[in-house]
C-alpha cells in the first residue's frame, strides 16, 4: 500500500512538472513571437521548429505518463492477490462463531470470497475494557478495504452482520433510566472485573479438564502395570520354589532306589564265581594223590 501511494504521488508531480513546463515553454515562445513581429513581419526558422517541436514534446510527455499508469496498473493487479495480515480493533466479547460471521460479514462488504478471509488471532487490548484486538488473512485489496471501512461506522462492513462488534454502543444502552428519571447505577462493587463466561475463560478450563483427565487414566495405566508385574513376579517365584522342591524330592528318591536294589540284588549271589583257590584247596587230592609214585 506504500508502494502504491508512493507511485501515485510521484505520477502526480511527474504531471506537474510536465504541465508546468509545457506552460513555460508556451510563455517562452509566445513572448519571442512579439519580438519578432515588432522587428520584423517575418518569422525566423529557429521559432518555427520550435513551433513544430511543442507537439512532439507534448506527445513524449504523455507516452510517458501512460506508460508509468500502465506499470501502475500492473502492480495494484500484481499486488491484489498477495496474501497479508491486517488488524482491526472490535467490540468483545466474541461469540463462537465469530470467525464465519466475520468471513461473510467482509465478503459481503468487500465483495471477497468469504474463504479467502481467515483469522489467525484474537488478542484482548489492555486497558481498553472489552476491546479485541482481530488479526486476519486476506488479499492485500480486501486488507485495505476491511481497514478503511472498519473506521467508518456507516460503511457496508461497519452496517452488515458485523455491527455490535464495530460500531459503539450509545451511552442510553449502557445506563438504563427508570421512569421516575433516577440513573441506575449498574456499576460492578468489586472493581473492574472480567465479564463472567468469557469464552476464552471456558477454553482453558476445558483444556486443563482435558489434560488432568489424561494423566489421571495414564497414571492408573501405570499402576495397573506395576501390580501385574509384582503378581506375575510373585507367582514365577512361588513355581520356580515349588519345582525345584519337587525336583530335589525325585532326585532323593531316584538315589534311595539306587541304593536299595544294590542292597537286595548282589551280583556275585546270582552269578557265582569259581576262584581257583577254592578249586586247589584241598591237598588231598593233589598234593598226595592216593595213586602216587612214592
Amino acid at each position: 500500500m506504500h508502494c502504491r501511494s508512493v507511485t501515485v504521488v510521484l505520477l502526480l508531480t511527474a504531471l506537474n512538472l510536465a504541465q508546468a513546463e509545457i506552460s513555460l515553454k508556451k510563455k517562452h515562445h509566445h513572448k519571442h513571437h512579439h519580438k519578432h513581429h515588432e522587428e520584423s513581419p517575418a518569422e525566423s526558422p529557429k521559432v518555427a521548429e520550435g513551433k513544430k517541436d511543442e507537439p512532439k514534446k507534448e506527445e513524449q510527455i504523455l507516452g510517458k505518463m501512460k506508460t508509468l499508469e500502465k506499470e501502475l496498473a500492473k502492480k495494484e493487479e500484481a499486488v491484489k492477490g498477495v496474501v497479508t495480515k491486517g488488524r482491526i480493533e472490535v467490540n468483545g466479547p466474541l461469540p463462537a462463531n465469530f470467525a464465519e460471521r466475520f468471513s461473510q460479514g467482509v465478503g459481503k462488504a468487500s465483495g471477497a470470497d468469504p474463504s479467502e478471509v481467515k483469522i489467525i488471532e484474537t488478542n484482548p487490548v489492555s486497558g481498553s475494557g472489552d476491546v479485541v484486538e482481530v488479526v486476519f488473512e486476506a488479499p492485500a485489496d480486501v486488507v485495505k478495504a476491511v481497514e478503511d471501512q472498519a473506521a467508518d461506522p456507516d460503511s457496508k462492513l461497519a452496517t452488515g452482520n458485523l455491527k455490535e462488534f464495530l460500531v459503539a454502543k450509545e451511552a442510553a444502552e449502557a445506563t438504563p433510566v427508570q421512569e421516575k428519571g433516577i440513573d441506575v447505577d449498574t456499576e460492578m462493587p468489586y472493581g473492574e472485573l472480567e465479564p463472567f463466561g468469557r469464552e476464552d475463560t471456558a477454553q482453558e478450563l476445558t483444556e486443563s479438564s482435558i489434560k488432568e483427565s489424561d494423566e489421571m487414566v495414564d497414571q492408573l495405566e501405570r499402576a495397573e502395570v506395576a501390580e501385574e508385574k509384582r503378581a506375575v513376579f510373585r507367582a514365577l517365584t512361588r513355581l520356580r520354589g515349588a519345582a525345584i522342591t519337587s525336583f530335589d524330592g525325585v532326585a532323593r528318591s531316584q538315589t534311595g532306589n539306587i541304593d536299595e536294589y544294590n542292597k537286595t540284588h548282589k551280583w556275585r549271589k546270582t552269578h557265582p564265581l569259581h576262584h581257583l583257590a577254592d578249586e586247589e584247596s584241598d591237598i588231598s587230592k593233589w598234593a598226595f594223590p592216593d595213586n602216587a609214585d612214592f
